[in-house]
């Protein structure tokens, strides 16, 4: 933000910091719309950046259901399965003449 404010241009911005256009652009755009100038970043702290630049991963995380580990451990132990680790049990078969 502060080579945007200080303003850089998209590829000298790009180059130096190693993000995208459209993350420069969104910046930008932030900067316009809650109008801030080089003395109030200058203050700002990580939270209010964050407040400004949501990414959705937080919502992503609240939205995940915890698995019932008791159940499945349960499962497990009662629903045993074949695995390619574990070796094929093999049983003769005997014909009765």
């Amino acid at each position: 933000m502060e080579l945007v404010l200080a303003g850089h241009s998209y590829s000298d911005i790009v180059e130096n910091t190693r993000c995208s256009r459209r993350d420069i652009s969104a910046a930008k755009k932030t900067i316009t719309s809650h109008q801030i100038t080089p003395a109030r970043l200058a203050v700002m702290t990580d939270v209010d950046l964050r407040v400004l630049f949501p990414d959705g991963r937080a919502r992503i995380s609240d939205e995940y259901e915890q698995p019932e580990f008791g159940r499945v451990l349960q499962s497990m132990k009662s629903n045993q399965h074949f695995t390619l680790q574990q070796p094929p049990r093999i049983t003769k078969l005997v014909s009765v003449r």
